[in-house]
């Protein structure tokens, strides 16, 4: 496909139906396991869920930080016409990513039981969360090339090629799931297996495509290493921070929510997070979508094609806001009822929090979508900017502050707010991005 040439609306469909059929078949694995360890292990492994999340935030941290990183700095070169230093910065993230997978999978190992403490485990559910855990730590360097590899191999215009990966991994889970959990009666760490290798063999398609003659991504020596190294981490910095964002948010919630509301109160929330999983999934989805096309045109100083793709893609995440926003006020019960085999105090609970939490989705996707955006317009420092305000300093500040006044509601709408703050000045940005992009279209006309 000609990502210059070509229609944006066509590329945008032939990069985002791919993408989001990935996030949906990730979703659904996900919801799998969740429903496994809900209706097979109880109120209890759903709390467990909850606090397993962010150890996964970790690997995605690192592979997004080399695979984002390296694919939209990849992108650009091609749309330079410089393919031999395309593959320049696609060898130097490759070495980046195995470096960091090496030293992170060491780290993880030897703190396991600290890093799930800090993640809001006590003494009763730690057996569960190092059943589950347990494997997912062993197979880590799969969910770091896993995330890695798939924005690579999308930006090699293989958007199909990562959503088979996906299928292949996610239709092992699905079955692995079922059969480990229940006639095999493994609970946690059958669920566990099941995560595990989807993902070593979602890792394995992805490989294989690496050496198929389709594939354009070669491993050369890098022109400067060093450059090409700090260019890539620079790019890829705002993704991570989004995952680090993540961890550090999932971390504070754990901890508020037991702090405040107890264990029935964080099973609820181990199913709002699943569902948010599974939204961010989505977002993140058109995200990529949009990078491959974004920064090749970029590249190519095609402007008014990229502010194209920014008002289609704009109205797709608004729209599932609003979708994802109303399945949580109008079905708070049906939702809880599906994943988990639920308690009266489960239940009497869940729909003031599920009505109230989902509200944040509405602006989530914006928020999601926009650092994505700014990186494939290379400005990273916004998108940087952005996630820190969204997963750190405005969530973090409002998680600590709202509680104190408002009890365990304040929990949930601190995060309403933040997402609702973030857009705005999310907003603001994109038309300042803008008025300087049509100041740079407009330039050449005046010489």
């Amino acid at each position: 496909m000609d990502l210059l040439k070509e229609s944006i609306k066509k590329l945008y469909l032939k990069f985002l139906l791919p993408s989001l059929f990935s996030a949906l078949v990730t979703t659904i694995y996900s919801f799998v396991d969740t429903i496994a360890i809900g209706q097979g292990v109880g109120t209890d492994g759903a709390a467990a869920c909850a606090i397993i999340f962010p150890i996964m935030g970790v690997a995605s941290l690192f592979g997004f930080l080399c695979g984002i990183g390296g694919s939209v700095r990849f992108g650009k070169a091609r749309g330079e016409g410089k393919p031999e230093k395309a593959n320049a910065y696609y060898t130097a993230s490759l070495i980046m990513a195995l470096a960091l997978t090496i030293v992170v999978w060491a780290l993880t190992a030897l703190f396991r039981t600290q890093l799930f403490t800090l993640f809001g485990a006590d003494e009763s559910l730690m057996p569960l969360v190092l059943e589950y855990g347990n494997w997912i730590i062993l197979t880590f360097p799969a969910f770091i090339l896993s995330a890695y590899l798939t924005c690579m191999v999308r930006c090699d215009g293989a958007p199909n090629v990562a959503m088979n990966a996906v299928i292949a991994g996610g239709v092992f889970n699905v079955f692995g799931d079922w059969f480990l959990v229940f006639p095999m009666d493994m609970g946690m760490a059958g669920a566990a297996i099941a995560t595990a290798g989807g993902t070593v063999i979602q890792v394995i398609v992805l490989c294989a495509f690496l050496f198929t003659k389709k594939s354009s991504l070669k491993l050369v020596k890098p022109w400067n290493f060093s450059a090409a190294f700090f260019k890539s981490l620079t790019a890829g910095f705002s993704a991570s921070v989004l995952e680090f964002a993540f961890i550090v948010l999932t971390c504070i919630l754990n901890n508020q929510i037991m702090r405040y509301g107890g264990k029935t109160a964080l099973a609820v929330f181990g199913v709002v997070l699943t569902c948010s999983g599974m939204f961010q999934h989505i977002y993140t989805g058109v995200g990529q979508a949009i990078q491959p096309v974004a920064a090749t045109n970029y590249g190519a100083g095609q402007i008014q094609r990229i502010f194209s793709l920014r008002r289609i893609s704009a109205w797709t995440v608004i729209f599932l806001g609003i979708c994802f926003m109303m399945s949580g006020i109008l079905f708070p019960t049906q939702i809880m009822q599906f994943f988990v085999d639920t308690t009266p105090e489960v239940l009497d609970a869940a729909p003031a929090i599920m009505r109230t939490y989902f509200i944040s989705f509405l602006f989530m996707g914006v928020n999601i979508w926009a650092t994505f955006y700014f990186q494939s317009i290379m400005q990273t420092r916004i998108s940087a900017l952005l996630t820190i305000l969204r997963g750190i300093v405005l969530s973090s500040a409002l998680l600590f502050l709202l509680p104190l006044w408002m009890g365990i509601d304040g929990v949930w709408w601190a995060m309403v707010l933040t997402e609702g703050i973030v857009t705005a000045v999310t907003w603001f940005c994109i038309l300042s991005a803008n008025r300087k992009m049509q100041q740079k279209l407009a330039a050449p006309n005046r010489t």
